[in-house]
């Protein structure tokens, strides 16, 4: 499944129509019919519900009358309110000749009286069905639709989005003025990238994707580069092991961190590991912490490095022997940001012999060792949060957060890394400008430690042999699925991140 900008989606229709003569009006039966379809999987009753229907001018309000008429054909009690301050378009026209002969009430929204009759229906109604816009709107919205969209808002009734909420920019997650603040949104044929952007999280509420009839073919020809992370992700870290194998056939990680008070960060990214099905796990960490992780990891091999008060240059040395025969690294979790962690990270790159995962402490030392990612012949994955990703690239942490999926693109780009940009549906970024979106996540992960796990998991897939797009990928997937596993036993408030990692077991199993 791809993730779409509103050009993208007009051109899968416009291909669609032209290549494969499938006519625009079948596309958009399909489409008013997938909304029914939705209503009728949602509500047992749905006979038993009055419905409101707003449909404007364009296609987005064509595929509302498509579901007025089916809906009445169900004998559902449905009232139709029309905006046009335009020509319908003429397949919403069609279908409005259609419908007009039809015994269903339609209104024109086009005075006074009529806003008022709407105020009143919406009152009465229990499920109010949008329309009016979709991914057509590229202006504020304001005068009569900016009354309409305030009218639903303001009512108590279930409200259902064709495709994207009036007032949405479905391309960024912005709102265009005034935004209709619905339930459920009926994606048509694709999710767009504003649902999941910004605000669209919160105006798009359940986002449920209908498809239309656009073959795969379509979108393959389109070259779309954003897709969504699903459980396809997950085929590699399921496939059968050979019963004769041993511990040396799944990997060995190198995980180094730590520091005095921050131990916690390199048991969490151990423990995340083990449970991944890595089948050796090194932890590098300094001197005054080998004992606490060590108890806490007794699977774990922990090596003890020279530090001052967290590591010294004079850990580099025996770092490097540690690299040995490793498939693996995992570096920064708890590390500390002294002099010595970007000296080590400089020297784990310059080894070029596995691929490297850089977090936390590790990125808040980038000016020391990012210049060498790029050119590094093994893949490097950083994991930043939208605080660490402003600071690598020096731009304000609001702007990381409203520019999410061209943010990460451009860097992961730039300095040819591969990307995975935490918070509220991860990024994973390629260094060849693909993007994929993680959908699956919980505020249960919203604690401190979740992003060590998240390396752990990570470091393990890529010991494991996993690509780094299928490790990224699986990784973000299984850690919002634990999340959410999480949020179901324990709760969103009551979530740590050891109850993260209990999880893991439960998502690879299922």
């Amino acid at each position: 499944m791809y993730l779409v900008t509103a050009e993208q989606m007009r051109q899968a229709d416009r291909m669609t129509i032209q290549e494969l003569g499938i006519p625009e009006m079948v596309l958009m039966e399909n489409a008013g019919k997938a909304v029914v379809e939705f209503l009728q999987e949602t509500f047992t009753d749905l006979t038993e519900k009055a419905i409101t229907i707003v449909a404007g001018a364009g296609n987005n309000g064509g595929d509302a009358l498509v579901a007025a008429r089916y809906l009445h054909l169900l004998g559902v009690p449905v009232k139709v309110f029309i905006y046009a301050d335009r020509e319908l378009s003429p397949s919403a026209k069609q279908n409005y000749e259609i419908l007009s002969r039809l015994p269903v009430k339609m209104y024109w929204l086009d005075s006074e009286n009529s806003m008022h009759l709407l105020k009143v229906t919406v009152n009465y109604s229990d499920i109010f069905i949008d329309g009016l816009l979709g991914t057509g709107v590229n202006r504020d919205v304001s005068g009569q639709m900016e009354q309409i969209i305030d009218i639903a808002n303001r009512r108590s009734c279930v409200k259902v989005a064709i495709d994207v909420p009036s007032g949405l920019n479905s391309d960024t997650g912005e709102i265009w003025g005034r935004c209709l603040k619905a339930d459920y949104t009926v994606a048509l044929a694709q999710p767009k990238r504003g649902h999941m952007l910004n605000k669209g999280m919160k105006y798009c509420g359940q986002v449920v994707v209908k498809e239309i009839g656009i073959p795969n073919e379509i979108y393959e020809k389109l070259n779309l580069n954003c897709q969504i992370i699903d459980e396809n992700c997950l085929k590699p870290c399921k496939e059968p092991r050979n019963r004769s194998s041993h511990k040396g056939s799944f990997g060995h990680l190198l995980a180094v961190g730590g520091s005095m008070g921050m131990s916690g960060a390199m048991t969490l990214t151990a423990q995340a590991a083990l449970r991944s099905g890595v089948g050796l796990v090194s932890c590098a960490v300094p001197e005054s912490v080998q004992l606490h992780v060590a108890v806490n990891v007794p699977e774990a091999m922990v090596q003890p490095l020279p530090e001052g008060s967290r590591f010294s240059m004079a850990a580099i040395e025996p770092l490097q022997e540690l690299l040995r025969g490793k498939k693996a690294v995992v570096a920064g979790p708890g590390m500390g940001t002294g002099e010595a962690t970007g000296a080590m990270i400089r020297e784990i790159l310059k080894n070029d012999r596995c691929p490297v995962v850089i977090d936390a402490d590790g990125l808040n030392t980038a000016e020391q060792w990012l210049e060498e990612a790029g050119q590094a012949q093994m893949p490097v994955i950083l994991t930043p949060h939208p605080g660490e990703m402003a600071r690598l690239t020096g731009m304000e942490t609001s702007y990381i957060q409203n520019n999410r999926l061209a943010a990460a693109q451009e860097f992961a780009q730039k300095k040819q890394v591969w990307l995975v940009l935490k918070g509220a549906n991860t990024i994973v970024a390629a260094p060849d400008g693909r993007l994929y979106m993680n959908v699956i996540d919980s505020p249960a992960l919203a604690v401190a430690g979740s992003g060590d796990v998240l390396a752990g998991i990570i470091g393990a897939f890529l010991a494991q042999g996993m690509q780094p797009e299928d490790a990224c990928c699986a990784a973000v997937y299984v850690h919002g699925l634990a999340g959410k596993h999480v949020a179901e036993i324990i709760g969103e408030v009551s979530s740590k991140a050891s109850d993260i990692i209990s999880s893991i077991p439960t998502i690879l199993m299922g």
